[in-house]
C-alpha cells in the first residue's frame, strides 16, 4: 500500500499558519504600541504645554490696535435687494 503524504502537507500548512498569524499579532501588538509615540511627535496639539509664562506675546497683545465702533458702522437692518 502507497502511503500518503496528506498528514506531511497539512503538517507543512498549519506550521506556516502559525508562523504568519503569529508574525501579524506581534506586528499589531508593535504597532498598538508606537502609534501614540509617533502621533505625538508628528501631532503638535498633543505636545505638552510649556508651563512658563511666555511675555513676548502678552507684549504683541497689548500693542495690537483695537478698532472702535465708530469706524465701522452696523449693517443695515432690511433688505437691499429689489423685489
Amino acid at each position: 500500500m502507497k502511503k500518503s503524504n496528506l498528514s506531511a502537507y497539512f503538517l507543512f500548512i498549519s506550521i506556516f499558519t502559525f508562523i504568519a498569524i503569529f508574525f501579524f499579532v506581534v506586528q499589531k501588538s508593535y504597532d498598538n504600541l508606537m502609534k501614540p509615540i509617533y502621533q505625538v511627535k508628528t501631532n503638535s496639539n498633543l505636545k505638552p504645554i510649556d508651563p512658563n509664562l511666555d511675555i513676548s506675546v502678552l507684549d504683541l497683545v497689548a500693542k495690537r490696535q483695537y478698532y472702535s465702533a465708530d469706524l465701522f458702522p452696523p449693517p443695515a437692518t432690511g433688505s437691499s435687494i429689489a423685489q
